[in-house]
């Protein structure tokens, strides 16, 4: 493999060794044997358990970074620390070998995200490997490298997401390390806090870090380790500053002090050590870091640890137990652990909820379309059944102040033509003037006995012919609400997914709508020529007896107490009679014989009565006729025939070889939402498989 230079032979297996208990122990004895094989049993147990949980933790992680995946936050270790505090030191001593970049000023640019995978010889994971101890990086996962190689593949991987300048990215290295002699941990590494920018950091270096240090160690999930070194006042710490502003109670802070051999004559560290200076919850442990020379001298970590716990059993002997890289690196364990178990419930609930989310983006992207001609049958269906639902029903929001589908077409065929009918006056749209001319130009030979039919007719047609234009404009109004309730009936899918689609359904539909209203709107003329064609007298003898009282009625002796006439008062005559002022002889006589025309008997007003109550009479029955049959014409001609023929229409529009391909062009942004959440659902449950054990090799 392109990693695998420099590879190590494997260390040989030790042979393992037994020595069997004496069949003669006594009752003591056994008991000894007995508490010693029920702690090494609960040891056992514990450390597997331990195992089982970051190893799950560590999966669930990679399966996420592998997609950039940061939705569901999961415990980890955040080391923080001022640069030279020491933190590569603490780091390299977990690991027991040196593999971080080393240097003045910011090496680190990045967060690393360190797995520590504990695999001693004969696990599986070694099978194919070689090497004792290895490591592999997620953003090349195919490549194993030696532990002398990991340094050189961080500083060109730091490189290529951070630049060649001294800035610093949040994008993240992750790393996993196999070896016999770690314990499993996850860790993130982030740049040492610094104050002032040297060389070609930027001005706001400091800002830069401490924003990159908040985003990890304020998820109440992070297990905080603060880096303090003792040779500096530890009140001053910026590591434990920025701890203490996430984590004011010290509940997920952990502190390790370095340089403690470092530290003035005279001078000790047991009151840091104990809390006395700064109180700890989850503790303090002191360790010893290789010093420049060590490194110069090319002494190894298990060195350190040899050179570590001679200077605290010689300086701290009463706490000596409790230092050390080594106990650090179990008490971080143990912690980690401890905090994975308290959290993995939490996780596991976040991760169904991202699940169900993911599931409806899913849902809403659609599968892939395989079958296109039936993928076309199956949305033509639903459209169908949407827009004759729509013209069943109006919108489900009962407290909506907007009519749409069904409702909104019967507040336009029935209330709306109500109101244009029944408001509209017959009387009020003639004035007396024109009702006599009428009625003097439809006189014959013999006057009539009531009124003359053709004066009716003159003045009730064009009444009825005004009944067109609301009848039409009806027409219109249930065209327009047809369109859209359209739009209203396209599956969710097609509003977002086959912009294509979508558009020649609505054409189509639009198409038939117009089709089928031309059809009403003939009807309505029709209906309107009809009754403009013949008018039904017969309709008007109810009102006989009330026409002979008023023409037998005795003559008022007072006009005062004359019937007041239905029509609206006219201005001809004034006209009349200013002209009369004005004119030459010839003018003046004709004026005068138009004027006689004007002038009202009392036969006249009876007339006048009459065929008020006439034209009101007639108009209603008309009015009703055309509002009925306006309804039933829109309805049977417009609605009833676009809802049972959009199936088939439809069809035999869009169901075409050549077509097909265009309607189901997907848009590009709906497939990669598609793919990418996809992608993310898988992570899901395999993370979620992961937990419940079924752990991903």
């Amino acid at each position: 493999m392109p990693g695998a230079r420099g590879q190590e032979k494997a260390a040989s297996h030790g042979k393992a060794r037994s020595a069997a208990s004496p069949a003669s122990a006594g009752r003591a004895g056994r008991r000894q044997e007995g508490r010693s094989q029920e702690g090494r049993s609960t040891t056992t147990t514990s450390d597997m358990a331990m195992k089982n949980l970051l190893t799950k933790l560590n999966k669930v992680q990679d399966l996420f970074s592998a997609i950039s995946y940061e939705k569901i936050e999961l415990p980890k270790i955040v080391v923080v620390g001022s640069q030279s505090a020491g933190k590569s030191s603490v780091l390299e001593s977990l690991v027991k070998k040196s593999f971080l970049p080393r240097g003045a000023g910011l090496v680190t640019r990045c967060p690393l995200v360190l797995h520590l995978h504990h695999c001693p010889i004969g696990d599986s994971r070694r099978k194919n490997i070689d090497l004792e101890e290895w490591g592999t990086f997620l953003h090349a996962e195919d490549c194993i490298f030696n532990m002398e190689d990991i340094c050189t593949e961080i500083e060109a991987r730091t490189s290529v997401i951070a630049g060649s300048n001294r800035g610093i990215v949040p994008s993240e290295i992750t790393l996993n390390v196999f070896s016999p002699h770690v314990v499993d941990l996850t860790l993130v590494d982030l740049p040492g806090i610094t104050k002032n920018p040297v060389g070609d950091q930027p001005k706001d270096i400091e800002a830069q870090i401490e924003h990159l240090i908040n985003h990890y160690i304020s998820n109440p999930l992070t297990i905080i380790l603060a880096v303090v070194t003792a040779n500096v006042d530890m009140a001053n710490s910026e590591s434990l500053k920025l701890a203490h502003m996430v984590d004011p109670e010290g509940e997920r802070t952990l502190a390790v002090v370095t340089k403690i051999d470092l530290m003035d004559e005279g001078t000790d560290a047991r009151d840091i050590l104990n809390g006395k200076i700064i109180p700890v919850k989850l503790g303090i442990v002191g360790v010893v870091n290789r010093s420049q020379k060590d490194l110069d001298e090319k002494k190894t970590v298990e060195d350190t640890f040899v050179k570590e716990k001679k200077f605290f059993e010689e300086k701290y002997k009463e706490i000596a137990s409790r230092t050390g890289s080594p106990y650090l690196a179990k008490k971080l364990s143990s912690l980690l652990s401890a905090h994975i178990d308290k959290c993995l419930p939490d996780v596991e609930d976040k991760i169904r909820i991202e699940i169900i989310r993911c599931s409806k983006i899913i849902d809403e992207c659609g599968d892939l379309v395989t079958d296109k001609p039936a993928t076309l049958m199956s949305f033509i269906n639903k459209f169908s059944q949407n827009f004759s639902s729509l013209c069943e029903k109006g919108s489900q929001n009962l407290e909506s102040l907007k009519l749409t589908g069904g409702a909104k077409l019967c507040d336009i065929l029935h209330s709306g033509l109500e109101k244009v009918f029944a408001n509209c006056e017959p009387c009020k749209s003639y004035t007396i003037d024109q009702v006599v001319i009428a009625l003097r130009q439809s006189n014959g030979l013999k006057p009539p006995f009531f009124v003359s039919e053709l004066a009716f007719e003159m003045l009730i047609k064009p009444l009825i012919k005004d009944m067109e234009t609301p009848a039409l404009e009806c027409v219109e109004a249930v065209k327009k609400e047809l369109g859209n309730m359209c739009h209203l009936s396209v599956p969710e899918q097609l509003k977002f997914r086959f912009p294509q689609l979508k558009q020649a359904l609505v054409k189509v539909l639009l198409e038939i709508v117009e089709k089928r209203g031309q059809k009403a709107v003939q009807m309505i003329r029709d209906l309107v020529a009809i009754e403009i064609g013949h008018i039904t007298y017969y309709r008007i003898d109810v009102l006989k007896e009330e026409f002979k009282n008023i023409m037998t009625a005795a003559e008022p002796a007072n006009k005062c107490n004359a019937p007041s006439l239905p029509f609206q008062a006219g201005n001809l005559r004034k006209q009349l009679e200013n002209e009369l002022n004005q004119g030459d002889e010839i003018q003046l006589a004709e004026i005068s014989s138009q004027l006689n025309l004007l002038v009202l008997s009392e036969k006249d007003r009876r007339h006048i009565i009459i065929l008020g109550k006439m034209l009101d009479h007639y108009y209603k029955i008309v009015a009703e006729t055309m509002q009925d049959c306006t309804a039933k014409a829109v309805v049977t001609f417009l609605v009833n025939e676009v809802r049972g023929s959009l199936n088939t229409e439809l069809c035999l529009a869009l169901m075409q070889g050549d077509l097909l391909d265009h309607l189901f062009s997907e848009r590009d942004d709906v497939t990669e939402k598609r793919d990418s959440t996809l992608q993310k659902l898988d992570v899901l449950k395999k993370s979620l498989e992961v937990i419940a054990g079924i752990v991903y090799t």
